[in-house]
């Protein structure tokens, strides 16, 4: 932000313009603030006329909370303000749908006052370390068979940056077999959501036609990333890590998330066998042989799935 507004001095100056810099806080509005080794970027810059936060991501406010802070009054756009006069005086309104609840602010300052400063640079510390465990566990995991890594890393790494992991599976691991959205789905049957992208877009301007967002990366392309949010603890991330290694184990064995969903079905059928046997006492010695194998082999892969 430094350099930027270096420029945008220099720009006006040679030019004579008068170009301000809108600063979009959003995520890291609540998070490089708090980093140690980062440069302050706020209204010390001449240039920086505004700057919004997003409150609920990691603001640890409730959804909808956010807000634009401008350097003076002059600045604040006047078709942004609506004038108001039913509640008896005269006076405006700035939010983006008029009238809102309050609730989101009143979290928002008591965050404030709970955490300040210090409360704060702690929460952000220890969510960089819970991502920086998932990210050095996925950069471990290797494929047996090959020795290959088995995720390939997408983000910016353990400092500076935002507490997220981005990554991918490494198609040479996977042969095609399954793909980052089938990792996902199978995630999610152990309750735990990551969230899964396609890398490609529909460009319009050529009728829709569906092209790759990186040079390195066909239209095909995948990947996933995990928000870690103050409620993501070291101990959840190690669950969701161990998960994450029974899934790839699994998949590993099938054909995409589909085949993945008909081994969950498997184990609830061995479940219900099971229930079977507690009632049915009256069956042939053979054939309850027969069952209980049934029931063993079901049993044994839904484990593995789950």
């Amino acid at each position: 932000m430094w350099e930027i507004n270096d420029l945008v001095k220099t720009l006006n100056e040679e030019k004579g313009y008068q170009i301000g810099i809108h600063v979009d806080g959003a995520s890291g509005a609540f998070i490089a603030p708090f980093q140690e080794g980062l440069p302050a970027w706020d209204f010390r810059l001449e240039n920086v006329l505004s700057i919004s936060a997003s409150g609920h991501k990691f603001g640890e406010s409730i959804c909808g909370t956010g807000w634009v802070v401008f350097r003076h009054r002059e600045n604040l756009a006047e078709h942004i303000a609506v004038s108001v006069t039913y509640l008896g005086g005269h006076c405006d309104s700035m939010t983006l749908n008029f009238s809102r609840p309050a609730s989101g602010i009143y979290v928002q300052y008591y965050k404030f006052l709970r955490l300040g400063k210090t409360g704060y640079a702690r929460k952000v510390a220890n969510q960089m370390a819970v991502a920086a465990y998932l990210r050095k566990f996925l950069m471990d995991a290797k494929d047996p068979a090959t020795g290959k890594h088995i995720f390939l890393s997408l983000d910016c790494g353990d400092t500076h940056c935002l507490p997220v992991v981005g990554a991918r599976l490494n198609p040479e691991v996977t042969l095609n077999h399954f793909t980052d959205i089938d990792f996902q789905h199978a995630l999610y049957e152990s309750h735990w959501y990551v969230s899964g992208y396609h890398l490609a877009f529909e460009n319009f301007r050529k009728g829709g036609e569906l092209e790759p967002l990186a040079s390195d990366v066909g239209t095909h392309a995948t990947m996933f990333r995990v928000v870690v949010k103050s409620n993501l603890t070291y101990h959840l991330a190690q669950d969701l890590a161990s998960h994450m290694k029974s899934v790839i184990k699994v998949l590993s064995h099938m054909k995409g998330y589909a085949d993945f969903k008909a081994g969950i079905r498997k184990f609830k059928g061995a479940v219900h066998l099971v229930q079977k046997l507690k009632k049915e006492h009256s069956l042939e010695s053979g054939e309850l042989e027969d069952l209980a194998d049934e029931v063993e082999a079901r049993v044994r892969f839904g484990h593995s799935v789950c």
